[in-house]
């Protein structure tokens, strides 16, 4: 018959284990939380550089800098965490364009939300393995300082601290009221002091602009009291109305989408859709559009022919950042565009997942994808500068590589941003379905038969609706278009355009069949 599970000696032995696993986890926490709320991190939000510090007063907090006031929204997340977001420079050259830039991202605020996020849980979790590595080192070196000592070191170390007890709290005595001295003339002179400028005030930002209405999301928005807020009325008001007029008009198309919706062509059984999107230029008002038409297509990888920006700028980030949080569910393949060169659009579409085609075959949910960047360098309004190849450069050797594949595994869909990149490949037969975008103007499809294959090449409008190279705005500049492909076991079957008028209003094309 067994003994008692719990034992004086098992419980003897078991207790210095208890002891360090919870010194372990005080010292974990303690380090741990000091370190997130004194962590920070400087990242691009929007059109500014910003320096993001976790806070522990539920809201979010927009630091707007000396001239525009401080706005605060409260914040969803758990244990009352907010964060400071420090807005710093820009490159922008004037105070109407910063305001313009601000309120039309601000509109569709996705992707900036995610990203701020993301870096709360990194600083989140960079802290945590920095608390569990102190309490370990600390658990060790106690354990190991105990371990030294021995039993009979620590018995007579016991007998000298019992006899000298009394002595011993007198100097506890002694060195708890130094503390306590100490710690009062340190803390104690400024809370002595009467301030000089009482505590932020806050009010809410309809009752600061009465005459204007709000959306549910601006319904929240507290703005800091002071002359700031006074004397900046008529910037906030500015800015106010451009972030409705952006969502008034890019708000009512998802539910557009949603009455024509029935025209778009859905994934039947052993078919997959993708959703071509191209020069979006910056307007991420359009992405809540394209990926209501995916959703409502079955499209399940999105296909990005690049320029996503203007001028390749590394505040522009924020428009890959919508667009990874618009289309999380899907799987991306994508190009830069001449307006996106200079790596921060490269840089954050590989951060974000994407699959950045650079010359390699590649298999996406079945379809074997190639493609490159565009090799040309462009910036807003600027003329093109030379890269490491010109596209007719790059026409040829991504024709060679191309027509090198193995019969058994031919290249379903090409990927590029200028159409003079796949020429010689849609010259030499040696894809299914050949893309582009740069135009802005649909182009195509077009199908011809060479020896036996049928090759379609098609040219996307701007899904942006850009002028030139500029789309970011509270309406669209020309209509605004992206294309359904649909697949079948990963080959290209079909066609079809989604537009959106000047006007708001949705034009779905007619579905053309590929020929196969």
């Amino acid at each position: 018959m067994s003994g008692p599970l719990l034992t004086r000696s098992r419980l003897r032995r078991a207790v210095p284990w208890a002891l360090l696993v919870l010194l372990w986890f005080a010292v974990s926490a303690a380090v741990g939380v000091l370190g997130f709320a004194n962590d920070s991190e400087r990242v691009t939000i929007g059109a500014h550089a910003a320096q993001v510090s976790p806070t522990f007063d539920g809201h979010a907090t927009l630091d707007l800098g000396a001239v525009l006031p401080r706005l605060r929204i409260k914040s969803s997340s758990p244990a009352n965490l907010g964060v400071n977001i420090d807005v710093q420079e820009t490159d922008a050259s004037n105070l109407t364009d910063l305001l313009n830039r601000d309120a039309l991202i601000a509109s569709q605020p996705d992707g900036e939300v995610a990203r701020i996020s993301q870096v709360i849980r990194e600083m989140a979790v960079d802290n945590a393995v920095a608390g569990a590595g102190s309490g370990l080192l600390v658990a060790v070196v106690v354990a190991t300082v105990w371990a030294m000592l021995g039993p009979r070191r620590r018995r007579e170390l016991f007998v000298l601290l019992h006899s000298s007890e009394r002595r011993v709290q007198h100097r506890a005595v002694v060195v708890l009221v130094a503390m306590l001295i100490t710690i009062a003339s340190i803390f104690g002179p400024g809370q002595m002091r009467t301030p000089e400028i009482q505590p932020t005030g806050w009010r809410p930002l309809a009752e600061l602009l009465p005459e204007l209405s709000f959306d549910e999301r601006l319904k929240g928005v507290e703005v800091a009291s002071g002359f700031s807020t006074t004397g900046g009325v008529g910037i906030i008001r500015t800015a106010v109305q451009t972030y409705e007029r952006s969502t008034e008009f890019y708000g009512q198309l998802k539910d557009r989408v949603q009455l024509v919706g029935g025209r778009i062509h859905q994934a039947a059984e052993g078919e997959t859709v993708a959703l071509l999107v191209s020069d979006r230029h910056d307007n991420i008002g359009m992405d809540p559009f394209a990926a209501e038409v995916g959703r409502i297509a079955g499209a399940k990888v999105l296909i990005d022919a690049g320029d996503d920006s203007s001028s390749g700028q590394a505040w522009e980030v924020f428009s890959i950042n919508s667009l990874a949080q618009h289309f999380k569910n899907f799987k991306v393949v994508s190009v830069a565009g001449n307006h996106d060169a200079g790596g921060f659009i490269e840089e954050a579409m590989r951060k974000n997942k994407f699959t950045v085609l650079d010359s390699k075959p590649v298999e996406v949910d079945g379809i074997r994808f190639l493609g490159d960047s565009d090799p040309t360098k462009t910036g807003l309004g600027s003329a093109d500068a030379p890269g490491d190849e010109t596209t007719t450069q790059q026409s040829a050797r991504l024709a060679e590589i191309a027509c090198s594949q193995p019969a058994k595994e031919p290249i379903s869909t090409f990927v590029v941003h200028d159409p003079a990149s796949f020429q010689d490949t849609a010259t030499r037969g040696c894809a299914d379905l050949l893309l582009s975008g740069h135009l802005h103007r649909q182009v195509g499809p077009e199908t011809k038969i060479l020896e036996g294959r049928a090759v379609t090449t098609f040219t996307n409008s701007t899904t942006g609706g850009a002028a030139y190279a500029f789309a970011l705005g509270y309406t669209l500049r020309r209509p605004g278009e992206v294309t359904l492909i649909t697949y079948v076991q990963g080959k290209p079957v079909g066609l079809q355009t989604v537009t959106v008028e000047l006007t708001g209003q949705i034009t779905v094309g007619t579905y053309r069949p590929i020929p196969g």
